[in-house]
């Protein structure tokens, strides 16, 4: 969440920053008018207790004296009275701050001044573009045919088995996730990232530290015991440390891992129902950085970068862009977006989507470092696709295809076929 101070101290600009992502945002009012009564709640019961505190200790001297008996059942009763008054405003105050943290959950991170203003993904600005569109002297086909006719992966029996939107990837299709998969973990880690292997079943609590909860839970999958189905691996490594204050000497810390991922994909009947561009289970490596205040941007660049360099690594042609104001993701304070060059679309299809959160998910999990000067400050994450591994297969099937249907393996990627040259 973003900080209660910016909406106490500045209420207007933190607003019209916020409404720059093209939407209302009418808690934002609710909360101002809460958010004074609450505090003026709060000096209420401070005064009131001061009193009562004042009072009471007249009551220790006029009960050793019988004279003053009318006084002292005055003032005991007024000491009961400001009991019962100050208990009241207690619980009044706990159902405001309540409210308050609803309302507070509920609102997005803060846009950067360098992200670029716009209503939706009309208005993101691509910022370059790596490699060619490959010319085809054959007509091209999707993944999905190509996935068919070399039983790369079996959508009818997956339907069969799961329902729709899931998949069952098979033989040399099932061997191309595990090498991208290995791929994707070894460069990371070569690249200084720390490699680890988390589970997929969460707690709510960790959900709601990286900002999925509550905003995002009609797309997550909800277990037995409280427990859900994670839709990112960002949320097992950015709760690493949660409830922890670290020393700024180990900072920045860069993790990595692959897990399957769980969305419901609700709301997006109709879209990519081919092949494999949106599932509700698919494979993810992901990478998460944990920094101080003052580098999270450099490391964002950094995180950024490296997601290219898989992409050149396996010459698929993309491009960034950053996302304006009204496409950001809820925690983003700014986004780039890396999209991978799909023949079948004929269209660049994200395949990475690189943000800094600054302090915004570190404030709900309680992720805090000591500075060189001994200060507690919250730290700055950073998460981004390093690479989404679907996507990735699709974009290497189909940017790889040979006029007899065959599929040349990426260099890269042979020695995880026995230095194989092709799928047939």
């Amino acid at each position: 969440m973003i900080d209660v101070k910016l909406l106490r101290n500045d209420f207007t600009n933190t607003c019209k920053k916020l409404r720059q992502r093209n939407k209302r945002f009418e808690q934002l009012d609710e909360f101002n008018e809460l958010d004074i009564k609450y505090r003026k709640l709060l000096t209420d019961i401070q005064n009131w207790n001061q009193i009562r505190n004042n009072e009471s200790k007249k009551v220790a001297s006029l009960v050793k004296n019988p004279t003053k008996k009318e006084e002292l059942n005055k003032i005991q009763n007024q000491v009961k009275t400001l009991k019962l008054q100050i208990e009241k405003a207690e619980a009044l105050a706990q159902e405001h701050e309540a409210k308050i943290r609803e309302i507070m959950l509920s609102i997005p991170n803060i846009p950067d001044d360098s992200v670029v203003l716009g209503l939706d993904e009309n208005d993101n600005k691509e910022i370059h573009r790596w490699g060619k569109a490959r010319n085809f002297d054959f007509s091209p086909k999707a993944h999905w045919e190509l996935g068919e006719s070399l039983k790369l992966f079996d959508p009818a029996r997956a339907i069969r088995l799961c329902g729709s939107r899931y998949n069952i990837y098979t033989g040399k299709g099932a061997k191309l996730i595990r090498a991208l998969i290995n791929f994707t973990l070894d460069f990371n880690s070569e690249h200084g990232f720390y490699e680890l292997l988390p589970p997929v079943l969460i707690k709510p609590e960790a959900l709601y530290g990286t900002g999925q909860l509550p905003k995002f839970d009609e797309d997550l999958y909800h277990m037995t015991e409280g427990l859900y189905l994670s839709p990112t691996g960002e949320v097992q490594m950015t709760n690493f440390y949660s409830g922890e204050i670290l020393d700024y000497k180990n900072l920045p810390y860069r993790f990595t891992c692959n897990t399957s991922c769980f969305r419901s994909e609700a709301g997006s009947a109709g879209k990519d129902t081919k092949g494999v561009i949106r599932q509700h289970q698919f494979y993810k490596t992901e990478m998460v950085i944990i920094s101080n205040k003052e580098d999270s941007y450099k490391e964002h660049e950094y995180m950024t970068r490296n997601a290219e360099m898989i992409l050149e690594a396996l010459e698929l042609p993309y491009r960034r862009i950053i996302l304006c104001t009204g496409d950001m993701g809820f925690s983003s304070a700014k986004t780039y977006d890396l999209e991978v060059w799909l023949p079948s679309y004929n269209a660049y299809k994200e395949i990475s989507s690189c943000s800094n959160c600054v302090d915004f998910q570190a404030r709900n999990m309680m992720l805090r470092y000591k500075d060189k000067d001994n200060k507690i400050e919250y730290c700055h994450t950073l998460n981004g696709s390093g690479l989404a591994i679907d996507r990735l297969w699709a974009a290497v099937v189909e940017n790889y295809q040979q006029k007899d249907g065959s599929i040349l393996i990426p260099k890269q990627l042979r020695k995880y076929f026995n230095n194989e040259e092709y799928i047939k």
